[in-house]
This record gives C-alpha cells, sequence and structure tokens, in this order.
C-alpha cells in the first residue's frame, strides 16, 4: 500500500512538473526583450520610402515606432532605449533605379550599447535579370524579420 501511494505521488509530481513546461513559450527573440518601442533615426540622404517600409515593418510587429533627426542626439541618448539607423543605396538616382544595398543597425542603450546589424548587398556582383529588384519593401522587410525574428502579433 505504501509503495503504491508513493508511485502515485511520484507520477503525479512528475505530470505536474511536465505540465509546467509545455505551458512555457519558448522565447526566440535573442534580443528585444520586452521593448515595445523604438526611435528610427531618420536618413536625409535616403529615398523616403525607405524610412515608411522600415517605420510600417517595425509597427506590423507590434513596435511604437518614433522618427528621430539624426542631429537630435540629446534624444537619441535620453529617450531611445533601442535605435535602429539605416543606409540604402540605388543603382542610380533615378526614381525607378532598383536598390542595390541595404544596411540596418540596431543598437540597444540597456544592454551596454550592443549592436546588431543586418545588411543585404547585391554591388558586388554584376546583377543579372534575375537579380533586379522591382518592390524594395521585400527586401527591407526581410532585414527587419532578421533583426526581429518574433511573429506577428496577430498570427
Amino acid at each position: 500500500m505504501r509503495l503504491k501511494s508513493c508511485l502515485i505521488l511520484a507520477l503525479s509530481s512528475a505530470a505536474l512538473a511536465l505540465s509546467g513546461c509545455a505551458g512555457t513559450a519558448q522565447n526566440n527573440n535573442w534580443h528585444n526583450a520586452g521593448q515595445k518601442s523604438i526611435c528610427l533615426v531618420d536618413n536625409p540622404s535616403v529615398r523616403p520610402e525607405v524610412f515608411l517600409t522600415l517605420r510600417r515593418a517595425l509597427m506590423d510587429k507590434g513596435i511604437n515606432v518614433t522618427r528621430v533627426n539624426a542631429e537630435d542626439t540629446k534624444t537619441i541618448l535620453t529617450s531611445c532605449p533601442q535605435t535602429l539607423r539605416y543606409e540604402a543605396v540605388y543603382g542610380s538616382s533615378s526614381s525607378l533605379s532598383p536598390l542595390r544595398y541595404a544596411k540596418l543597425e540596431l543598437t540597444e542603450a540597456a544592454r551596454h550599447h550592443n549592436v546588431y546589424t543586418v545588411q543585404w548587398d547585391e554591388r558586388r556582383n554584376k546583377p543579372t535579370l534575375l537579380d533586379s529588384v522591382e518592390d524594395d519593401s521585400v527586401e527591407l522587410r526581410e532585414l527587419v524579420d532578421r533583426l526581429f525574428p518574433s511573429s506577428i502579433p496577430w498570427s
């Protein structure tokens, strides 16, 4: 009788422990722990569409975006726990020229100024017909997804 009650106690303890683990969501987000806002530093040397695409991609991930001018270092240092800077290079100054290079740089003040960088570069190789990027928002959103790998909030 005593062996049976010990066995039942052990099995119920194991079941309780396993059920506690099953409810724990895996956190694949290697940064951005609990952060719901970011400062997006405007780069006036890049087409405005890049800023708009990045802002929309971040907002789609549930992140509040604050626009900050690059010269406003006081706001960046005091009010921005995370700062995202971007660069983009197009094939020519024509508004129809394809995207050739894009880089995102995320700086986290709360984590000893850690810097995470992702980039997409097509400049090294000669472009082919398959390399043409008609919609640069696809490449920019992919870079945002690489920086913030969590899923979108409504999925």
